[in-house]
């Protein structure tokens, strides 16, 4: 247990004596206000200067003069921070707590509690706990302030019994984030710990970020990497943000959900060229033309022309119907996107390799293709093109030459160009 951190929790639930609390009578003699002023503003400035014990001996010769009680709690709080005279100020609350049996002001107990703590009387502490509790109905603030002494106190049981009356009469994130947490990080009950904390979402499905983190935490630690992807999801419906979108995508990848994660994207508004990026990725060629035609419809940009040729192509060539009318589709395709300003390397390099391979226009293929290596010079694949090429025209050597760069570099293995280097390679000892 942290004799600080109670401290700290304590001086928060409270803080709230002002000055303006503390009542100023017209009844008084003179003198005692005379004196009560100027006991005040010294130990206003003993405060400021953190001059703790001084302040705690100048509170309580306050209380002394007037028998305020709201001196008196000042006193045991700066005794609290001090750490001195902690017995002392432990028997003045409690004489005022005995002598007063009917205020059952809160803060009253939860100093003296916290006193207790620090003087390492944790039976005592408890004690005062449960006097308070018993005095009646407690309230919904009181509840989860004394079930957070409880939990101080170690009495974990008594905790969540408070916390759990605190969360019935008034269900707040505050409150299941310390119940989730009593179980998860004081009993390692996990399960237990995820309930309370989805049955606050169901409560408020606008919980913070910070309680969908904390639940995410659990989930992964318990091994339920759905309900995590879920969570994100839910995170990014409400706020597009990319770190959650690039979340579900990593564990939708992880789950091997790749339709989960399309039905998602497709639900979702601003994705569209990732979803169609996951459309070309996984071969579903008419969902995907039938997105960069809206592309292109919606924006006419024209490198959703060009996608369209390589979607053409690439869906007849997976069939094995690469005919003569899906050239010419494709190849209208490329032509229209070229004459509205396309210059992407990538574009030039597969028309013109296409245009090489089905020995349409070779030297129009191979002259696409040295203007993609214009603009992307070390290119492995744009070199195997023009190779080709020139090996279609029968110039085995340098399209050999121009090999034996591509292989050293090609790290993968790739089929095609295997194949090519076999072929240019047989061209050169059979021309």
């Amino acid at each position: 247990m942290s004799g600080n951190r109670m401290i700290h929790i304590v001086m928060l639930l409270v803080w709230g004596v002002a000055w303006s609390a503390v009542p100023v009578t017209e009844e008084r003699a003179p003198e005692a206000a005379s004196d009560e002023d100027t006991l005040i503003i010294q130990a206003i400035i003993s405060e400021d200067q953190q001059d703790y014990n001084t302040s705690r001996d100048l509170y309580e010769r306050l209380f002394t003069l007037t028998g305020k009680k709201e001196y008196l709690i000042r006193e045991a709080q700066d005794a609290l921070i001090s750490r001195q005279n902690v017995k002392r100020s432990i028997a003045n609350l409690t004489r005022w707590v005995t002598e007063h049996p009917v205020d059952h002001d809160k803060k009253l107990y939860l100093i003296l509690a916290a006193l207790y703590l620090q003087a390492d009387a944790l039976h005592e502490a408890d004690e005062i706990v449960d006097a308070y509790l018993t005095q009646g109905e407690v309230e919904t603030e009181a509840l989860e302030e004394f079930g957070t002494l409880k939990i101080q106190l170690g009495e974990y049981a008594d905790a969540l019994t408070l916390l759990e009356k605190a969360y019935a009469q008034s269900p707040s994130e505050e409150t299941a984030l310390r119940i989730a947490t009593v179980y998860a990080e004081r009993l390692e009950k996990r399960a237990e710990a995820i309930a309370a904390m989805e049955r606050y979402l169901q409560h408020d499905p606008n919980a913070s970020v910070g309680f969908y983190f904390r639940l995410i935490e659990l989930y992964a630690k318990t091994n339920q990497i759905d309900k995590v992807l879920d969570l994100y999801k839910k995170l990014y419906q409400r706020d597009p943000q990319n770190y959650f979108l690039q979340k579900i995508i990593e564990i939708s990848i992880y789950l091997k959900d790749t339709e989960g994660l399309i039905r998602f994207l497709e639900q979702t508004k601003g994705n569209e060229s990732l979803l169609y990026s996951i459309y070309k990725e996984y071969g579903l060629y008419d969902k995907a033309l039938d997105l960069v035609r809206t592309m292109y419809t919606q924006t006419q940009d024209p490198k959703w022309l060009a996608e369209q040729a390589v979607l053409i192509y690439e869906q007849a060539k997976s069939r094995h119907q690469v005919t003569p009318e899906v050239l010419k589709k494709m190849g209208d395709l490329f032509e229209r996107a070229f004459a509205k300003g396309v210059k992407d390397a990538r574009y030039l390099n597969y028309y013109g390799y296409t245009l090489i391979d089905h020995d349409l226009q070779i030297d129009r293929g191979i002259d696409m293709v040295r203007r993609a290596l214009g603009m992307d010079p070390k290119n492995i694949y744009y070199l195997d093109s023009l190779a080709w090429g020139l090996y279609k025209k029968g110039e085995c050597r340098k399209a050999h030459k121009l090999m034996q760069k591509v292989v050293k570099e090609d790290t993968q293995n790739e089929k095609e160009i295997q194949d090519h280097y076999k072929a240019i390679k047989a061209c050169l000892k059979h021309p």
